[in-house]
C-alpha cells in the first residue's frame, strides 16, 4: 500500500513537471517561430528594395534617363518584368517621365517628398507612399550628376501573407521606416491595438526598414499545447516507469528543420524527372531532375516550402549529392541504352561562389559513375551571383570535365545578358512567366524572340519551361526555341514513370517513322531502309 501510494505521488509529480516542461518548450518554440516570421518578412522587404535599387542603377548605367521613347520602353520593361515594382520615374534636367503614365504617385513624391530616410548608401532614400488605400514605398536614388531615379515598390503585398492561417485572425504585421512611418501593414480582423500581445521586432542593417510582428499572448500560450487522448494515455502509463517518463519529458518538440535534416539523412527526398523534348526532331533529349518530398499519407510537400529551408540551413550541396546519387542508381538502365539523354540538376548561384563546390560535385559524379557529359547544371537567374570571378573559375572546371551549364529562369533575375555570356553557359532556359505571357500579351513574343536571338548568337540552345497549351507550343516553335518542357507534354515522374514515358515516346516516334516510310514506299515504289536509334 505504501509503495503504491509513493508510486502514485511520484507519478503525479512527474506528470506535473512534464506538463510544465512541455508548456515552456512549446512556448519557446512558438516565440522563435514568430521571430522567424519577422525575420523572413524583413528579408523579403530587403530583397525587394535590393531589386528596385538594382533596376534603377541599371537604367542609369545604360543611359535610359532622357525620357525618350526608347527610355520609356525600357522603364515599361523594367516594371513589367518585376513583381514588386509598380512604377519607375526618371527626373533629369527639369524633365520627368515614368512608366505608368496614368498614375501620379511618384510624381507627387518627387515634387513633395514626405519623411524620407536615407539608406546605408546615402544616395538612396526610402519614402512612405500609398497606392490607393494600400501602403507602399518609394526607393529614390539620386546619382552624382543630379539624375534622379525612383521606383514604386508594393511593400504592402509583402506583409499580406506573412502570417500563417492560425495567426491571421488576431495577429498583425507592420513594415515601417526607422522614422516610424508605415510602408506596409496587415492586421487580422480581430486584431486589437493595445491588446495583450508580444512584439517581435527586427531592423535591417542595410536599409532604414523595421518589421514588427504582433502575436496575442493567448495564441502563444495555446499553439502546440494540445495533445491527443492517446498521447495522454501513453504519458500517464510511461510516468509509472520513472526513467522512461523523464527521458520522454526532456525531448524537445520537433521542428521543420529537424524533420528536413532527417529526411535528407534517411533518403526520404527523392528525384522526379520532367522530360525535355527537341522541337524539331520531336525526340526526348533529357530530363530535369526535381526534388520531391513525400509525406506519410501519400501527399507531397511543396518544393517551395522545403527547398528554401534547405538553402537557408546550408544543406543545398547535400541535396544535390542526393539527387545525383539517386539518379545514377534509379536511371542506370536508361543511361546505358539512351546515350543522348542528359540530366539537368539545379544549383544556386551561392554554390558556384564556393571554391570547393565544383570539386565536390565532380567527385560525386565520379563516385556514382555518372558521365559528366550526360550532366547539365542549372543556375537560377533569380539570385545575384555575388562573386562572378569565382563562379566563372568553378564553371570553367565543370565545363572542362564535360558538364554543361544552363541559365535557369532567364530574364527574371539579377544577372544581365553580359554576365550570362561571360559564364560560358551552353543553354538558356526561358521562364514560365514569359511562356504564359505569349497568350496574354503580344509583346512577350518580342521579348522571347530577343532572348532566342541573343542566345543563338552566343552559341546557346534555348529551352522553354512551363508549356501548358498547344498554342504555346506552336508559338515557341515559330520563335526559334530549340526544346520545351511542361505539363502539356509531361508532368514530372518518378524513375519508373520516367523510364516508361521514354519507352512510350520512343515507340510513338518509331510508329510515326514507320508510317512515313510506308508512305514514301508507296509513292516511290521502292523499299526504304528503317533506322531508328535510341
Amino acid at each position: 500500500m505504501r509503495i503504491g501510494l509513493l508510486t502514485v505521488i511520484s507519478a503525479v509529480l512527474l506528470l506535473l513537471a512534464a506538463n510544465y516542461a512541455h508548456r515552456e518548450i512549446a512556448l519557446a518554440f512558438n516565440r522563435e517561430s514568430a521571430a522567424d516570421l519577422a525575420r523572413i518578412t524583413l528579408a523579403r522587404a530587403e530583397i525587394a528594395t535590393d531589386y528596385a535599387a538594382k533596376r534603377l542603377g541599371e537604367i542609369y548605367e545604360e543611359g535610359f534617363t532622357d525620357c525618350s521613347r526608347e527610355s520609356i520602353e525600357m522603364l515599361n520593361h523594367a516594371v513589367y518584368s518585376s513583381g514588386p515594382i509598380k512604377d519607375i520615374l526618371i527626373a533629369k534636367d527639369g524633365r520627368i517621365c515614368s512608366a505608368a503614365q496614368d498614375r501620379d504617385t511618384l510624381a507627387q513624391n518627387y515634387r513633395d517628398p514626405v519623411d524620407g530616410v536615407a539608406a546605408r548608401n546615402s544616395g538612396i532614400v526610402l519614402n512612405p507612399l500609398h497606392m490607393g488605400d494600400k501602403a507602399a514605398m518609394a526607393v529614390t536614388w539620386t546619382f552624382d550628376d543630379g539624375t534622379l531615379a525612383m521606383a514604386l515598390v508594393n511593400t504592402d503585398a509583402m506583409v499580406f501573407d506573412a502570417l500563417p492561417q492560425a495567426l491571421r485572425e488576431t495577429g498583425a504585421v507592420r513594415l515601417s521606416l526607422t522614422n516610424g512611418r508605415t510602408v506596409g501593414a496587415f492586421e487580422g480582423p480581430q486584431w486589437q491595438i493595445g491588446g495583450d500581445t508580444e512584439k517581435f521586432q527586427f531592423r535591417s542593417e542595410r536599409y532604414p526598414l523595421v518589421v514588427r510582428v504582433h502575436i496575442p499572448n493567448v495564441l502563444l500560450n495555446k499553439l502546440n499545447m494540445d495533445t491527443s487522448g492517446a498521447t495522454k494515455l501513453v504519458t500517464v502509463t510511461a510516468s509509472l516507469l520513472l526513467a522512461f517518463f523523464v527521458a520522454r519529458g526532456l525531448v524537445p518538440p520537433d521542428n521543420a528543420s529537424r524533420r528536413l535534416r532527417n529526411a535528407l539523412t534517411h533518403g526520404e527526398i527523392v528525384p522526379h524527372f520532367q522530360p525535355v523534348y527537341d522541337l524539331r526532331s520531336g525526340e526526348m533529349n533529357g530530363f530535369e531532375v526535381l526534388a520531391r518530398w513525400p509525406r506519410p499519407d501519400g501527399s507531397w510537400v511543396s518544393p517551395t516550402a522545403f527547398v528554401p529551408l534547405i538553402e537557408a540551413n546550408g544543406w543545398a550541396e547535400d541535396l544535390l549529392d542526393t539527387m545525383v546519387q539517386k539518379t545514377a542508381q534509379e536511371m542506370q538502365d536508361i543511361l546505358e541504352v539512351a546515350p543522348k539523354l542528359r540530366f539537368a540538376f539545379n544549383a544556386s548561384p551561392a554554390q558556384f561562389t564556393n571554391a570547393e563546390f565544383c570539386r565536390r560535385f565532380l567527385r560525386t559524379l565520379q563516385k556514382v559513375g555518372l558521365d559528366p557529359h550526360r550532366v547539365i547544371l542549372e543556375i537560377t537567374e533569380r539570385e545575384e551571383i555575388s562573386d562572378p570571378d569565382t563562379a566563372r573559375r568553378c564553371i570553367d572546371k565543370l565545363r572542362a570535365a564535360g558538364v554543361a551549364i544552363a541559365i535557369d529562369d532567364a530574364g527574371t533575375g539579377h544577372n544581365g545578358l553580359a554576365t550570362i555570356r561571360t559564364l560560358g553557359a551552353a543553354i538558356l532556359k526561358i521562364d514560365k512567366f514569359f511562356v504564359d505571357g505569349i497568350e496574354r500579351d503580344p509583346r512577350t513574343a518580342t521579348l522571347i524572340r530577343m532572348l532566342v536571338n541573343v542566345a543563338h548568337e552566343y552559341g546557346m540552345r534555348v529551352v522553354a519551361e512551363g508549356v501548358e497549351h498547344n498554342d504555346q507550343l506552336g508559338a515557341l516553335t515559330e520563335l526559334g526555341v530549340d526544346s520545351v518542357q511542361g505539363f502539356f507534354l509531361c508532368r514530372p515522374l518518378d524513375a519508373t514513370g520516367a523510364k516508361q514515358e521514354y519507352a512510350r515516346h520512343l515507340a510513338v516516334l518509331l510508329r510515326d517513322h514507320v508510317a512515313t516510310v510506308e508512305k514514301t514506299d508507296e509513292a516511290e515504289g521502292e523499299p526504304v531502309p528503317l533506322a531508328v536509334s535510341a
